[in-house]
């Protein structure tokens, strides 16, 4: 072949590249949608693990292109959705597709401010550029901050909307805008997430109940996991949902994450109240983790920043309650599919509440009319690995005075500073304060405390009071028991403002021990 017939080949290739967003489990991973269009005999192939849907598009992008008043090229189109390995489905594609097209072709021209912008939307016949379920791309695109065009259907909260996403109604409108000079790129500065109007109720509708408003509040200072117990009616499932009052407001990123999770349930959530999860205790383990086909979130995924509460506790089918050890460890589950293996965030603050016996008067001032072997047979589902995860645990009893006075636990001045534990707000600026102290010293909260930084804390403790050193060489405790309960001594601490753990402080820790709570209602 001559150098001129050479030349003329090359001449005849014209390739372009639009991006978009794939959905890939729980998560949004961007696309590239190469085009190559070159002389021989018109063909139109989409390649690239493109399932049926996607390869469906040939003909509505074909028909959508001429009836937008363009031209569809009669030569050889080749659609690469790259990367090649990653499987594509979802009629989300045709927008992105026909552009690309024109773009090769000749017919359109990408301005400089639309190279990082992502493009989805299906297209109907006639060019109406369609979609509704595309609430997750918005959020992946503000925290990538990338500019992204959807469809002008596509509804989206208020907070979303003016930021960094571009709205369309058909194939017209989306090649305007991508010859603009000028587009709009997302912005650095925060979004103001709103408040859920539908909060869950809050202290104030809790009479009395000082102690275990106490111990709500360290758990809620520290992210502390709790177990509650006591006979029906006492109240264990409003101090549950009330517990929602004590956490701060979400971060917008933290806000991002679970609007993302929530997408993949068709929710649009943008709301910076922490969630709040209550599933039945006859709920499956792909519910409570996540699964099915396509994979959807589970109950862990939807507490995610949140509280997961599971009310019930004995009821629940064995074994399932172990599963949740990996996420109350790690904050994510690991499941393995035939397919692949997945990875969903799951970091809650678990909180769970159940009956001492099946009569449910086990230790009140009623008597209880269950056996030893139905007491047995009711707390059977507990395994002691569960038990160790959960770092706190209280006895409710209808009589309120039998429950210790929470005021020897405290010192003068936070007695002082909370006053009678109805103050909501002044209760959540509370654990805001000490939340924020935990994050600044160590970066994280002391539920996470690693097992050195127990260690730093405890010497420290040893050096300044040689009777907190007695008390625990007395206790013998060992392993996760003992860094549960210093981690809890810790959050006493500095719920009281305290720089250096004491010893009345690791003596409340110890009567907060979850396991000992349970032992203690057997007897």
């Amino acid at each position: 072949m001559s150098m001129v017939a050479e030349q003329g080949a090359k001449q005849s290739i014209h390739n372009a590249v639009i991006s978009t967003y794939v959905q890939d489990q729980l998560k949004v991973r961007q696309v590239e949608v190469e085009v190559c269009v070159s002389s021989g005999i018109p063909t139109f192939q989409i390649v690239g693990l493109a399932e049926k849907a996607v390869k469906e598009s040939r003909e509505r992008v074909k028909a959508a292109i001429m009836n937008s008043g363009f031209v569809f090229p009669l030569r050889k189109i080749l659609v690469n959705l790259s990367p090649a390995d990653l499987p594509k489905t979802g009629g989300y594609f045709d927008l992105p597709i026909a552009l690309a097209i024109l773009l090769a072709s000749g017919q359109a021209q990408r301005s400089e401010k639309c190279g990082q912008t992502i493009w989805a939307g299906e297209l109907s016949l006639l060019g109406r550029v369609t979609g509704q379920d595309l609430f997750a791309f918005a959020i992946a695109a503000y925290q990538s901050q990338k500019p992204i065009v959807l469809p002008l259907e596509t509804a989206l909260p208020a907070v979303l909307q003016g930021q960094h996403v571009h709205q369309v109604q058909s194939l017209t409108d989306a090649v305007t805008l991508l010859q603009q000079p000028v587009l709009e790129t997302p912005s650095a500065v925060s979004i103001a997430m709103p408040q859920d109007k539908q909060a869950m109720p809050d202290f104030s509708r809790v009479a009395g109940r000082q102690w275990e408003k106490l111990v709500m509040l360290i758990a809620a200072s520290g992210g502390h996991h709790l177990m509650m117990q006591g006979p029906p009616g006492v109240g264990k499932t409003l101090l549950a949902q009330s517990f929602t009052c004590l956490l701060p407001a979400m971060s917008v990123a933290q806000t991002l994450d679970v609007a993302m999770i929530y997408s993949w349930m068709g929710q649009a959530r943008l709301f910076s109240t922490v969630p709040f999860r209550m599933p039945h205790h006859h709920i499956t383990p792909s519910a409570l983790l996540g699964g099915g086909v396509p994979f959807s979130p589970g109950e862990v995924s939807l507490a995610h920043h949140g509280v997961l509460f599971l009310d019930e506790i004995t009821e629940y089918k064995q074994g399932l309650l172990d599963q949740l050890r990996e996420a109350l460890v790690q904050g994510e589950v690991h499941l393995s599919r035939a397919a692949r293996k997945i990875t969903v965030d799951a970091k809650f603050q678990l909180i769970v509440a159940m009956n001492p016996c099946p009569c449910g008067n086990l230790g009140s001032m009623h008597t209880c009319i269950c056996g030893h072997l139905d007491i047995k047979r009711h707390q059977k589902n507990l395994s002691g690995p569960f038990l160790d995860r959960i770092d706190m645990g209280m006895t409710l009893s209808k009589q309120e005075n039998s429950r210790p006075s929470y005021a020897q636990w405290l010192c003068p001045q936070w007695q002082e500073k909370l006053g009678s534990l109805t103050d909501v707000q002044a209760l959540s600026n509370h654990v805001r304060d000490v939340r924020h102290l935990q994050q600044k010293r160590q970066q994280c909260l002391n539920r996470d405390l690693s097992w050195e930084e127990c260690q730093s804390f405890v010497q420290t403790a040893k050096q300044h009071d040689a009777d907190f050193a007695a008390l625990e060489s007395k206790l013998g405790l060992h392993g996760r028991g003992w860094q549960k309960t210093i981690r809890v001594a810790r959050t006493i601490a500095d719920c009281e403002g305290r720089a250096m753990m004491q010893t009345r402080h690791l003596r409340l820790a110890v009567d907060l021990a979850a396991h000992r709570q349970l032992s203690v209602s057997q007897r």
